[in-house]
């Protein structure tokens, strides 16, 4: 019954209306273009490895001419983004927009009620349009994104994505398993022996015994943090994001990285690194590194590989990805096989205006804009077949009826991919921002030709080895609003814990620290950073907003 009331209240909270102002003639809700007059707004944007240049880009121009509006960029490099956020609100001197950073619930709820960022409430009731779309279609959206005041104060990405739910996946490279005579592992005994393998027996095969690195984890990029797939038979391990250390059960939330089970999963990952399985670099390096590790010789060095896509360690418009597969959540030593399962598909403050802007209604509106279904696919993926140059392909285009879609015959096919994402290109913004992907649109991609596609495969992974391992919903922390002195002191604490945890966690893994002689420290220090206190915070939003 628990879980059937938090599912309930999560899909029937509503916001409360607030004002906003401005002086643009701007044209009714889902009306191109949206100002008669051009006028330009500044846009701070979090970049993208494989954007060329966002102000020339063939998306931006085409939603400039759409909407009337042009962009100013300042452009922040996308391993630096949230610092270049954290220190553009701490000015005060924001731009007109603010697009591509996920602004977390914390920072909104905690900034937005101070006057830096722009109440939406009214102008979503008056010239909101294509947000409406996704409000209806999409229920849980408007409650996640709003604040504890009952203000909206930035508009979501939507992505109800699949493979996303459940992106902390781990891959193996399925030619050395082959050409070792090995199964894929389920334990993480298994996993232990096929890495050794890789590591002694010239597992790629071209006649050096020791170019192999078995394993690899990467600082930045999506889900290749070495702390989440390999700590979660031994202790549960969020996504990198706001719940991260914290886990609840049965409604209660707590602490994870003070446990027995932490200490095991460290000691798990020291034994690797003692048996020269992976290298201290997994715990610094880029995660452009593990690409270079994949394609930079005559052939692939990395063996297996930590990550929420291929596109994070290979390059997708080439064919050494397909050697990679899924391997399924490992078995740890106390029969522990889970995976983390993270089903909102809302990515929160996408777009953030500033409060001070000259032109509310129309930066509003051009963020409105962004949730139309041709809108969303151009931004994501590009030019459509029948704007093509003549005798080149777009990167996608309409589905014929009666087609087969990713998702089968439940859902119908809608768009077809044309060509591959994640490599580097100028004419879409690479997932930047919002836009509005429902179940019924990501499934409704129509299958490609080749088996290869990747969005079969990871679909097919994630339903094969993933899924059936996913924590129970009821067992998951929803997105949290929090008051303004909840807001403020999480995002104290998590900067100190966040910090300690990962350098620990280093130095107990290469041994710079001994694993039992400094535990119950490591265990205090935590306790002093607030780490009990973070919990404790968390379930008071948590019974707040859904009724624990």
């Amino acid at each position: 019954m628990k879980k059937l009331s938090r599912l309930i209240l999560l899909l029937l909270l509503v916001a409360l209306p607030l004002t906003a102002a401005g002086q643009d003639m701007v044209s009714g809700p889902g009306e191109f273009p949206i100002v008669e007059e051009p006028i330009t707004l500044d846009i701070l944007m979090l970049g993208h490895a494989i954007v060329e240049d966002f102000p020339t880009n063939t998306f931006t121009n085409w939603y400039s001419e759409r909407t009337g509006i042009n962009l100013n960029f300042d452009i922040a490099p996308p391993n630096e983004g949230q610092e270049v956020l954290n220190l553009t609100i701490a000015s005060g001197d924001l731009p007109d927009i603010m697009v591509g950073f996920t602004v977390d619930p914390s920072t909104l709820a905690l900034f937005g009620p101070q006057g830096l960022f722009l109440p939406l409430n009214d102008l979503i009731e008056e010239h909101g349009h294509f947000i409406n779309d996704v409000f209806a279609g999409s229920p849980q959206v408007r409650p996640l994104i709003t604040s504890p005041d009952g203000t909206i104060y930035g508009l979501p990405q939507v992505n109800e994505c699949y493979h996303c739910f459940h992106a902390q996946r781990a891959w193996i490279n399925q030619a050395w398993l082959d050409n070792l005579g090995l199964e894929l592992p389920q334990t993480t005994e298994e996993f232990f022996d096929v890495l050794t393998a890789f590591k002694e027996q010239d597992a790629n095969g071209n006649g050096d015994p020791d170019d192999e690195i078995p394993f690899a984890a990467a600082a930045t990029g999506w889900n290749t943090n070495i702390d989440g797939f390999l700590m979660n038979p031994f202790a549960y391990t969020e996504f990198l994001g706001s719940n991260r250390y914290l886990e609840m059960n049965d409604g209660v939330i707590s602490a994870v990285a003070n446990t027995e089970g932490w200490r095991e999963g460290l000691r798990f990952l020291k034994r690797m690194y003692d048996a020269g399985l992976f290298g201290e670099e997994s715990f610094t390096q880029p995660q452009e590194q593990l690409r270079q590790l994949v394609e930079g010789g005559d052939v692939s060095i990395l063996g297996s590989v930590v990550a929420g896509h291929p596109g994070q360690f290979a390059i997708l418009g080439q064919e050494r990805w397909l050697d990679y597969v899924a391997i399924p959540p490992l078995e740890g030593p106390t029969g522990l096989r889970q995976s983390p399962y993270n089903p909102w598909g809302v990515g929160s403050g996408q777009c953030v205006i500033n409060s001070q802007t000259e032109h509310p209604e129309a930066a509003f509106k051009w963020c409105d804009g962004l949730y139309d279904r041709e809108t969303t696919l151009r931004s994501v993926f590009g030019i459509p077949q029948w704007e093509a140059a003549e005798g080149e392909d777009g990167q996608w285009k309409w589905a014929e009826e009666g087609e087969p879609s990713l998702g089968g015959e439940e859902f119908p096919s809608i768009w077809r991919r044309l060509s591959t994402f994640g490599t580097l290109q100028n004419v879409h913004w690479a997932q930047r921002g919002p836009s509005y992907r429902p179940n019924h649109l990501r499934l409704g991609e129509a299958r490609r030709d080749d088996a290869a596609g990747l969005e079969v495969v990871l679909f097919e992974e994630t339903n094969a080895k993933v899924e059936p391992y996913a924590r129970d919903i009821a067992d998951v922390i929803p997105p949290l609003a929090y008051t303004t002195a909840q807001a403020a002191e999480v995002t104290e604490l998590r900067l100190g814990i966040d910090d300690y945890v990962a350098q620990m966690m280093a130095e107990f893994v290469l041994g710079r620290q001994d694993l039992d002689a400094g535990w119950d420290n490591y265990v205090a220090t935590l306790d002093a950073l607030g780490i009990n206190r973070m919990a404790e915070i968390y379930q008071a939003a948590d019974d707040a907003q859904y009724g624990g």
